[in-house]
């Protein structure tokens, strides 16, 4: 007689890690299309790739500026059950020396009988797109039903980076600032001060908590004004936080905040993950003339 199928409804929310390696196209309009990378067990046909996404901003100068930026997508399958999905996503983008390039934390809810679909999961990128070499994907779900409840949880092994800081110059007299490093962000509402991170403009960052409505929230806010108060710099911040164990679980980025103040991240962080006493901050902070970032 045939094996009868457990079918599994996740309830509780279950974490699935990728850690997928990028082979970056030579020209960027080969990957305006989705390039798939692996299936994701919610629904039949469910992928998860990554695409460069055509992008226009208008910089300091009201000039218009056009930037290849990379996204994650989720397509394909339906959510054939009775209930809401809930996806709650994070996904960084890195070079081949393993280093932060661009964060970005989403939630979505699928409806029943509606596609899936992950919004909001693009960073602005303006370096050549030959310089991704790497891509981790994070999804906390639950909701679906699951037919193969032993196989849905893929963990990446990787081990947390080594402590870092340093300073390097890219073309353009754009100036960036590096570090990786553990963190206890305290129970407090500041969680992060920094010191001066360029030596061109001096900007300084706070890393704040805040809440609304029940749910926790992270604030990036500039604590010192540069000291040229002239709006001739552009800034761009990337960050992304780790538990201890090396796993990507929140992040984020913020472009021109010199010129446009405190920025809120929209997607609710998870407070039992933000109040361990020993994470890892990966932090990433480039500034340059109006135009270049």
């Amino acid at each position: 007689m045939p094996q009868k199928l457990i079918i599994t409804k996740q309830t509780s929310p279950v974490i699935y890690d990728l850690d997928l390696p990028i082979h970056p196209p030579y020209d960027a309009r080969d990957a305006f299309d989705a390039i798939p990378m692996q299936l994701l067990p919610y629904a039949d046909g469910l992928t998860v790739g990554w695409k460069v996404s055509p992008m226009q901003f208008v910089d300091g100068l009201g000039r218009d500026l056009k930037l290849d930026c990379p996204s994650i997508v989720i397509t394909g399958g339906q959510n054939l059950g009775d209930t809401p999905v809930v996806l709650y996503v994070v996904a960084a983008f890195y070079d081949k020396e393993n280093r932060l390039l661009s964060c970005q934390t989403s939630e979505h809810i699928v409806q029943p009988w509606e596609s899936y679909d992950i919004p909001g999961l693009w960073s602005r990128f303006p370096f050549p797109i030959t310089e991704i070499a790497r891509a981790s994907v994070g999804i906390t779900s639950y909701g679906w039903e699951d037919p193969r409840p032993e196989e849905t949880q893929i963990l990446s092994k990787r081990k947390p980076k080594p402590e870092t800081k340093y300073e390097w110059k890219r073309e353009g007299g754009v100036v960036g600032s590096y570090s990786f490093q553990k963190w206890n962000p305290g129970v407090g509402d500041l969680l992060l001060a920094t010191e001066p991170l360029t030596k061109e403009n001096r900007v300084r960052i706070r890393l704040e908590r805040r809440k609304s409505e029940g749910l926790s929230y992270l604030a990036l806010v500039q604590s010192q004004s540069p000291k040229h108060l002239a709006k001739t710099h552009d800034h761009l911040i990337q960050y992304a936080i780790y538990t201890q164990d090396g796993r990507l679980f929140h992040g984020g980025s913020c472009m021109g905040m010199g010129n446009h103040g405190d920025l809120v991240s929209l997607v609710p962080i998870l407070p039992e993950l933000l109040e361990s006493p020993s994470l890892y901050l990966e932090l990433v902070v480039w500034e340059g003339p109006s135009g270049s970032l």
